[in-house]
């Protein structure tokens, strides 16, 4: 049987012991908390159930509680046990966010039908929630995110290359994706079917950087026992991405040049040439053209490699990009750790918009999944973030309401009346068709909401 993990606040310090012990046989794991460790231990672990158990004369400092308590989980399920009959208490707790006021004594099978009734909706919101998720990720440009001009023109160039056979050189600071470029040109190229090897050349010594590319024949070297098949054969039909290539060795860059002239080499040890079709892209986090200068770079083999060049901008140049960077990121490890992040909060996003971010993209990412795995909240708000972001100039020319714009410039304008009718369905969809519960959260009266109703036709769909 699946335990369903409920937190206990018991302001009486007398939850009955024999409801304690029926609740734990029928699959509830209960677990007592005080009001200061409450929210510290929400934030850690999220439960599926919440129990008030309170006074004859509950304290209406519970009722800031169940607000912080909701501020965390729109969704959550909170139920009132209590001796107390007073209709306007009763209102006080379900206003402040709490589902169910549930009078004691109350029948053990009907507490026990409504508690799992709503731990099954909520798990199945969730569900809902993780769909819409899975849903808003698809509209990335084969995982690369941007909506910026220059991001849009790379993606075109991307489109357009990649069907070719040209060598392709991707130039950017490190951290902008670089990787995830050599994989979209192989992917819309005519190559999909065959592997695609990346080698970081700036990982792996010299001495191993030759073998690792080209392979050695048995008895090369002390210890080749067997023929070694290098990563430009493990390739061949395919692409061979070489990352860092400023890193290279001159001695190598003479025979990756020969690779590119002739698509052929020879194995370490070995004399027999060995052809290939590969399609080579190479990156760079430096000024190619500058390493050439200062000598460090052979400039024959930079003209053989930067037949097509890419250049990934850094983060800090499109600014525009962080917030649909930041919730495709929140996006993806809300569903990876079962949180339930919605969105950011103005303040947040603004101080993402205005950090220089120097590690990129890379650098965003890590901060984002952070956050998700040491947080549990609806929203990401200041003080979730990194310290160090937490006090950053926001003097920078972006704004969230620039942010906004940006990203909206290109999208359908709803007009007015559009958007209140999806509130409205939105509202009684959470509320299961309840109007005044609806209009208790929408924040309008009942009458005003049921003219709405009628107005927009949803009467009709509520039938």
């Amino acid at each position: 049987m699946t335990v369903i993990q409920t937190y206990v606040y018991d302001e009486k310090n007398q939850f009955s012991p024999l409801l304690f012990e029926e609740l734990a046989k029928r699959g509830f794991g209960l677990r007592p908390l005080g009001r200061d460790e409450f929210l510290k231990t929400l934030a850690q672990d999220l439960p599926e159930l919440v129990l008030f158990n309170l006074a004859v004369t509950p304290d209406v400092d519970h009722l800031s509680l169940i607000q912080e308590i909701r501020a965390i989980d729109e969704h959550l399920p909170i139920f009132v046990l209590t001796e107390n009959s007073d209709v306007a208490t009763a209102v006080e707790f379900m206003r402040a966010g709490s589902t169910h006021y549930t009078l004691l004594p109350a029948p053990l099978d009907q507490l026990e039908a409504g508690l799992k009734r709503s731990s099954q909706m909520y798990h199945l919101a969730r569900k809902v929630f993780q769909a819409e998720r899975k849903a808003a990720g698809k509209g990335d440009f084969l995982g690369i995110v941007g909506q910026s001009l220059k991001m849009q023109e790379n993606f075109k160039m991307i489109s357009t290359v990649a069907k070719s056979n040209a060598t392709v050189l991707i130039q950017g600071e490190s951290g902008t994706g670089k990787e995830l470029v050599a994989k979209a040109l192989h992917a819309l190229s005519g190559r999909p079917k065959h592997k695609f090897v990346d080698l970081n050349c700036g990982a792996i010594p010299r001495e191993l950087l030759e073998n690792e590319l080209f392979g050695h024949e048995r008895g090369a070297y002390t210890g080749a026992d067997r023929r070694y098949i290098g990563s430009f054969e493990r390739a061949d039909g395919g692409t061979i991405f070489l990352d860092e290539i400023s890193e290279m060795d001159p001695s190598l860059q003479v025979k990756i040049l020969r690779v590119l002239q002739e698509r052929a080499f020879q194995r370490v040890g070995g004399s027999e040439k060995v052809r290939v079709d590969v399609r080579v892209v190479a990156a760079t986090n430096r000024d190619l053209s500058k390493e050439v200068e200062a000598g460090r770079f052979r400039e024959d083999l930079y003209y053989r490699l930067n037949v097509v060049p890419i250049w990934l901008p850094p983060l800090r140049e499109r600014r525009e990009d962080i917030p649909i960077l930041a919730r495709h990121f929140l996006n993806i490890y809300s569903l990876r750790n079962d949180k339930i992040f919605l969105d950011f909060h103005p303040e947040a996003m603004e101080v993402l918009i205005n950090h220089n971010w120097p590690g990129n993209v890379r650098e965003l990412e890590n901060t984002i999944e952070r956050i998700v795995v040491l947080s549990n909240d609806s929203q990401v708000k200041v003080k979730h973030l990194p310290p160090g972001l937490q006090n950053i100039d926001r003097a920078i020319g972006w704004t969230r309401d620039q942010s906004n714009a940006s990203l909206s410039a290109e999208k359908e304008i709803l007009t007015l009346e559009q958007i209140e009718k999806q509130a409205i369905q939105s509202a009684l969809k959470k509320c299961e068709g309840n109007v005044p519960e609806a209009a208790r959260r929408l924040k309008v009266g009942q009458a005003t909401l049921y003219r709405k109703i009628r107005k927009f036709g949803i009467d009709r769909e509520l039938r």
